[in-house]
C-alpha cells in the first residue's frame, strides 16, 4: 500500500506539471483607433462630386464590442439625369489595436471599392470589401477577431447622417498549453525512472512472497 501511495502521488505531481494554463473569465481592456487612406475620393469627373471618410480617435474598450470604422458623406453638385460617377474607387482602413494588460499594439488593413453614383439629391453606393473580412491579431495572451462590415450607405448630400463602416472586434484568451519549467522537466527526468524502480521493487517482492 506504501508503494501504490508513492507511485500515485508521483503520478498526480507529473500531471499537475504539464496542465494547461487557466483560462481567465474577466472582461479584457483594450484601447483602438481608425485610420483612413485617403480622407476623399473623387468622383470619376472630379469637379462632378466626391466622398468624405472619417478616422476614430482612441478609444477604450473592453471585451467584445462593436466599433465604427468610419463615417462615410458624399458631395456632388449634378444633377439627377447627370450624376457623378464612382468607378472602383479604393480605399484602406487601419485599425490600430492596444491591449493594456501586456502593452502590446498591433495593427489590421481592411480594403474596399465604392462604386455608383451621386447627384445633389440621390446617393446610390455600393461598397465591396477587397480583403479578408476578418483578421486575428494576437497580442501578448489576447486574442482580437475583428470582422469588418456592415456597411450602410450614405444618404443624400442634404442628409443629415451620415453612413459608415463598422466592425465587431472579439477579444477571447488564447488557450495556451503551458510550456514546462526547465525545474519540472527535470523533476520529471528524476521522478520517472525512480517511481519505475519502485514499482518493479513491489513485483518483485510479491513474486519472492
Amino acid at each position: 500500500m506504501r508503494y501504490t501511495a508513492v507511485w500515485l502521488v508521483g503520478l498526480m505531481t507529473l500531471v499537475i506539471g504539464f496542465m494547461p494554463a487557466n483560462v481567465r473569465a474577466d472582461y479584457i481592456s483594450w484601447q483602438y483607433n481608425w485610420s483612413r487612406s485617403p480622407g476623399i475620393l473623387y468622383a470619376d469627373v472630379p469637379s462632378k462630386g466626391y466622398i468624405t471618410l472619417t478616422d476614430e480617435s482612441l478609444k477604450s474598450a473592453a471585451g467584445s464590442s462593436d466599433i465604427v470604422a468610419t463615417n462615410i458623406r458624399v458631395y456632388s453638385t449634378a444633377s439627377p439625369a447627370k450624376p457623378a460617377t464612382f468607378t472602383h474607387k479604393g480605399y484602406t482602413l487601419t485599425l490600430f489595436l492596444l491591449d493594456e494588460e501586456s502593452g502590446k499594439s498591433g495593427t489590421m488593413n481592411f480594403t474596399g471599392e465604392f462604386n455608383g453614383t451621386v447627384s445633389k439629391l440621390s446617393s446610390r453606393l455600393d461598397n465591396t470589401f477587397t480583403s479578408s473580412t476578418t483578421q486575428e491579431l494576437l497580442l501578448g495572451n489576447n486574442l482580437y477577431t475583428v470582422t469588418i462590415g456592415p456597411y450602410a450607405p450614405p444618404g443624400p448630400p442634404s442628409a443629415t447622417n451620415a453612413g459608415a463602416v463598422s466592425a465587431f472586434a472579439q477579444v477571447s484568451v488564447r488557450n495556451i498549453q503551458k510550456t514546462p519549467e526547465p525545474s519540472t522537466l527535470v523533476l520529471a527526468g528524476i521522478a520517472l525512472p525512480a517511481l519505475g524502480l519502485v514499482y518493479l521493487r513491489k513485483r518483485w517482492q510479491l513474486y519472492r512472497t
